[in-house]
């Protein structure tokens, strides 16, 4: 019997940089901004949400992909959310990968096809937390000195 643990994954903290503006750093040295929805130069909560599904999924199929498009290969994935403004949720993410499979045959094409499906359904951690739902708790305090 194998017992698998749950591995808490490093914090990452969004400090306040201007109005409606945040940075987030993941101490790698990678930044990014959130702002509202249309504020320039920075990605809202819910464009987050959807780079990080159409990114996850990318790199999830990568490991079939790559071996038989060649390292060098294109690749794009596009996620559309629909958001329900009533209830102020995201009901649907669709996402779009797209390479060219034109080299393959139409056999081996389908077949690449499925093997990433189930790659991307067994690796995109983003995917699956999405699918399984996921506890979420959020607590406002003040900052101890």
């Amino acid at each position: 019997m194998v017992i698998h643990m749950a591995e808490n994954i490093p914090a990452l903290t969004a400090e306040r940089t201007g109005p409606w503006t945040l940075t987030v750093d993941n101490g790698r040295g990678a930044t990014l901004q959130i702002g509202l929805s249309g504020a320039p130069d920075s990605f809202s909560p819910v464009e987050l949400l959807q780079a990080a599904l159409a990114g996850c999924a990318a790199l999830s199929g990568e490991a079939q992909l790559a071996p038989r498009l060649g390292e060098d290969f294109e690749l794009s994935s596009t996620v559309e959310a629909v958001h329900n403004p009533e209830t102020n949720l995201i009901e649907a993410l669709s996402n779009r990968i797209v390479a060219d499979l034109s080299e393959l045959d139409p056999e081996k094409r389908k077949k690449l096809i499925a093997s990433t499906e189930r790659s991307i359904a067994k690796l995109c951690t983003v995917k699956r937390s999405l699918a399984e739902g996921i506890t979420t708790t959020t607590e406002v305090g003040r900052q101890e000195a």
